[in-house]
């Protein structure tokens, strides 16, 4: 329509043309009117497919090169700095050398704290000193520590994002070492830096001591290893520490702060924080937990339970002297023995409550240890903190009789789904279970229409509120 088309130039009868043009448009029509066989269908659809499958590859292409694209953009803003420039460990060496000056200071004052009380010149003013000099340089040593592991994961971050051959070209710097254990493993520690107090009615199975770092009270605890069992500590506290870093906004797991070996003996300390007298054991000796405090504990090492699950960690020896009520109410699983494998664990863990074995039915008939073990033993431990003095009969299959017990009847019902011989819930289904109190929640304000009375009140309260508008602090505290 837009060609204009002189006369001059049409060749040929148009009559002959416009009815050629007509007979074609007729073939054309009847060919699309005429109903399609199934073997036309079949042969369209086909096609049809075939593109639609086509385009989707494409988008799928276009959707991989952009992502490509982004990630490569990405890559350049954080590669750019080291495009002239290759890392070296001189900051984490010189904070080494620092600590081995600190050491040896820190080494002599105790020597002469030593000597001096053996001194006829003992002074106790002097004494004070001398012991003030040594908590300060104690306190230095250990900000140097937390410096170095903050080095070493800084290291470690570039090692895995662009310098995998650093740890080879550093060997002096034990990279390496650091990312095996997780930020465990720590070189620069040594038990006799700590003024450390051994706790004998504790060290039933290894030794612990305890001591003081930086104001905090900490359990040292020692493990005899050897060349094969020094290996495989490092793997399972790393491991546990692990998950105690992804979810330790979550309560519920004790953390591991260090890891260390002695120099002078086969031993390897497990540094974690000190809470005498919060054990369940202890606990329920001398100030037994009330019913309200003993949800909201019970529910923290249900979540600590969660959290070893979650990272393919079986507990294996849950009892009351490793399960900790921090302040009666923050309920804490504590760690285990990492030179013992899983099933060495429960195999040793022969507390009995009231009669009641917190070793499965299963692994008294040889199974290995499962979660599902450490769920029995949980429930264990919340039945016999719940049941108290009550007196109840242990059925043939080791379970307790709960009919007649004076208890919750959710907290009943909870019981009858861990203390059984299968299918027992989960640490998740137990974190979830609605015997626990739900957190505290702050009831929002009823959505009634103000009457002109309180709406004069709000305009009142506007006024005097008027001043502390631009104040970050809040007149009226909840």
């Amino acid at each position: 329509s837009d060609i204009t088309v002189k006369s001059e130039e049409v060749v040929g009868n148009v009559d002959e043309f416009l009815q050629k043009v007509e007979s074609d448009i007729c073939k054309e029509l009847e060919i699309s009117l005429v109903e399609q066989d199934e073997a036309d269908k079949e042969i369209i659809l086909n096609v049809y497919n075939n593109i639609i499958e086509a385009i989707h590859q494409e988008q799928h292409l276009i959707t991989v090169v952009q992502s490509k694209y982004v990630a490569s953009v990405e890559f350049k803003k954080q590669i750019v700095e080291w495009l002239n420039t290759s890392p070296n460990v001189d900051s984490l060496l010189s904070i080494k050398k620092t600590l081995k000056s600190l050491k040896a200071r820190l080494r002599w004052k105790m020597v002469e704290k030593s000597n001096f009380e053996e001194s006829d010149d003992y002074s106790e003013s002097e004494m004070v000193k001398i012991k003030e000099e040594i908590t300060e340089l104690r306190n230095n040593v250990f900000q140097e520590i937390y410096k170095e592991q903050e080095e070493y994961e800084k290291l470690s971050y570039l090692v895995q994002k662009w310098f995998p051959e650093l740890p080879l070209l550093h060997p002096e710097a034990g990279i390496l070492k650091y990312m095996n254990s997780g930020g465990l493993l720590t070189v620069s520690l040594e038990r006799d830096l700590l003024d450390a107090q051994p706790l004998k009615e504790l060290s039933t199975k290894h030794p612990l001591v305890c001591s003081e770092v930086q104001g905090q009270m900490v359990l040292l605890k020692g493990y005899s290893v050897d060349v094969n069992t020094e290996a495989r500590v490092i793997e399972r506290a790393a491991k546990y520490h692990r998950a105690w870093s992804e979810f330790k906004a979550e309560p519920g797991l004790l953390q591991l702060m260090f890891l260390f070996f002695c120099k002078s003996d086969p031993l390897a300390y497990l540094m974690v924080p000190y809470y005498p007298g919060a054990s369940l054991g202890a606990l329920q000796l001398c100030a037994p937990l009330t019913p309200e405090e003993i949800l909201k504990v019970m529910k923290g090492v249900a979540c600590g339970l969660q959290t070893l699950h979650r990272a393919d960690i079986v507990h294996g020896s849950l009892h009351k002297n490793n399960v900790f009520a921090v302040n009666r109410e923050q309920g804490i699983v504590g760690d285990f023995d990492f030179t013992k494998s899983v099933d060495q664990r429960a195999s040793m863990n022969s507390d009995v409550l009231h009669n009641l074995s917190l070793r499965s039915p299963e692994l008294k008939m040889g199974q290995p240890a499962s979660q599902a073990s450490d769920m029995y033993a949980y429930g264990c431990l919340l039945f016999w903190l719940c049941v108290g003095d009550q007196e109840f009969n242990i059925k043939e299959d080791g379970t307790p009789e709960m009919d007649g017990l004076n208890m919750d009847n959710k907290v009943k019902s909870l019981l009858l789904n861990l203390i059984c011989c299968n299918n027992r819930m989960t640490a998740k289904q137990v974190t979830d279970d609605d015997c626990f109190p739900l957190p505290d929640v702050i009831p929002n304000p009823p959505q009634n229409e103000p009457s002109e009375e309180s709406e004069h009140e709000i305009a009142e309260d506007t006024e005097r509120m008027e001043p502390f508008k631009n104040s970050s602090a809040n007149p009226f505290p909840i």
